[in-house]
C-alpha cells in the first residue's frame, strides 16, 4: 500500500514538474513579437542585453527599425530617448542622424542634405540654421563657406580677434585686430634671411622661417622675405594708396593684415624685387611643397579664394606652428577652416 502511494506521488510530482519546466522556457511574448516585426534572434539577443523589459516591450509598439541597433550604440544614445527615436525614424534613415536630430530637438525635415551636412567632417552643430539656409546643392561646399563666414557680410558685425591664441589667431574680413594690440615678442631679421633691411617678426614664427631657409639652401633653394611685419599705420597707407576698385581682394584694411601680428611673411627668391620673379620660381615650388614642415602655410590658396575672401596672393606665408600647418597641408582646408573647427570649438586634432 506504501510502496503504491510512493509511486504514485513520485509520478504526480514528474508530471507537476515538467509542465512547471515547459512553462519556464516558454519565450517572453516581447520575444515573439519582435521576431514577428522583422528582427532576427542574433539582434533580438543583443537587444536583451541592452535593454529593459520595460524597453523591450516599448519597442513592440513601433514598426521594424533596420538600424536600432545603431542607435543604441551611438556613442551620444541617451535611455531616456528610446521612445523619441522610434517615434522620429523611417525607414533609410541614418541611425547616427536620427540620435543626433533627436538629442538635439532639431526640426528640420529629415532629409538628404540635412543627413549629409550632419555627416560632414567639419560639421558645427550651432551653425546648423546657417548650412540650411545656403543656398547651394554642394553641401560640402556649404559647410566649408559657412564655417569661413562668406555666408555674413564682410567687415561687418566683426568680431575681435582672440590674440591670446598666439599663432592660431585669425584675422580676416571677419575677425578684427583690436585697436591697443602690439605683439610685444618681435625681432629684427639678419640680412641672410631676407631682401629688405628692418624688417621684423615674432620670434617663433623667426626662428621657424630661419630653419626654413636654412633647409631650402641645402637643396640649393634660396628664399628670402621681402614684407614682414608692418604697423597699422603703414597698412593704412598701402590700402589706401590703392585705386583698384577691388582692393578689397588684394590689400588688406588696417586691422584686417596678419602683418600686424608679425606672424605673416611676403618671400621670394634671393635677390628678387617683384612677385613676377617669385611665381615662376623653383623656389615657390620648393616653398609650396616643403613650407608646412617649418609650421607655415600658403595662406590665400588660387583654389580658395571664395572661401579666404582674397586673390592667390603666391607670396604671402603665415606661421601657425607645425601640427596646424601639416593638418591644413595634408587636408588641403584653408585656414578659416582649421580655425572654426579646431580652434574656436577647442577641439584637438585626432592623431
Amino acid at each position: 500500500m506504501k510502496k503504491g502511494l510512493v509511486i504514485a506521488l513520485t509520478f504526480f510530482l514528474l508530471l507537476t514538474g515538467c509542465s512547471s519546466s515547459n512553462e519556464s522556457m516558454k519565450e517572453p511574448e516581447y520575444i515573439t513579437e519582435l521576431k514577428e516585426l522583422g528582427y532576427q534572434q542574433e539582434v533580438i539577443d543583443e537587444l536583451t542585453e541592452k535593454l529593459t523589459t520595460e524597453e523591450l516591450n516599448k519597442l513592440t509598439e513601433f514598426d521594424y527599425v533596420e538600424v536600432l541597433l545603431d542607435i543604441l550604440n551611438s556613442k551620444d544614445y541617451k535611455a531616456e530617448n528610446l521612445e523619441k527615436y522610434l517615434k522620429y525614424y523611417e525607414a533609410g534613415m541614418n541611425g547616427e542622424a536620427v540620435v543626433y536630430i533627436v538629442n538635439n530637438d532639431i526640426h528640420y525635415t529629415y532629409n538628404e542634405k540635412l543627413v549629409s551636412i550632419m555627416n560632414h567632417e567639419y560639421f558645427i552643430a550651432e551653425n546648423l540654421d546657417r548650412y540650411m539656409s545656403y543656398e547651394s546643392d554642394n553641401t560640402d561646399f556649404i559647410v566649408r563657406a559657412v564655417n569661413s563666414n562668406i555666408d555674413k557680410e564682410v567687415f561687418e558685425n566683426l568680431k575681435t580677434t582672440d590674440t591670446a591664441k598666439n599663432e592660431l589667431m585669425l584675422v580676416n574680413k571677419y575677425y578684427q585686430l583690436p585697436s591697443s594690440y602690439q605683439n610685444k615678442n618681435m625681432v629684427y631679421l639678419s640680412s641672410k634671411y631676407t631682401n629688405k633691411s628692418g624688417q621684423r617678426l615674432n620670434k617663433e614664427a623667426y626662428d621657424a622661417f630661419k630653419k626654413l631657409v636654412e633647409a631650402g639652401e641645402k637643396e640649393g633653394i634660396y628664399i628670402r622675405a621681402m614684407n614682414t611685419f608692418q604697423n597699422a599705420s603703414t597698412v593704412e597707407k598701402n590700402y589706401t594708396a590703392s585705386d583698384d576698385v577691388q582692393k578689397d581682394k588684394t590689400v588688406f584694411r588696417s586691422g584686417h593684415s596678419e602683418h600686424q601680428t608679425g606672424l605673416a611673411v611676403d618671400v621670394n627668391k634671393k635677390g628678387a624685387k617683384t612677385e613676377e620673379e617669385w611665381i615662376s620660381s623653383k623656389e615657390a615650388e620648393w616653398m609650396q611643397e616643403n613650407a608646412y614642415l617649418y609650421g607655415f602655410i600658403l595662406r590665400y590658396p588660387e583654389d580658395k579664394k571664395e572661401l579666404t575672401g582674397y586673390d592667390f596672393i603666391p607670396c604671402h606665408y603665415r606661421y601657425v606652428g607645425v601640427d596646424a600647418a601639416t593638418y591644413i597641408k595634408e587636408k588641403n582646408i584653408t585656414f578659416e577652416e582649421y580655425y572654426a573647427y579646431f580652434v574656436e570649438q577647442d577641439r584637438q586634432i585626432e592623431q
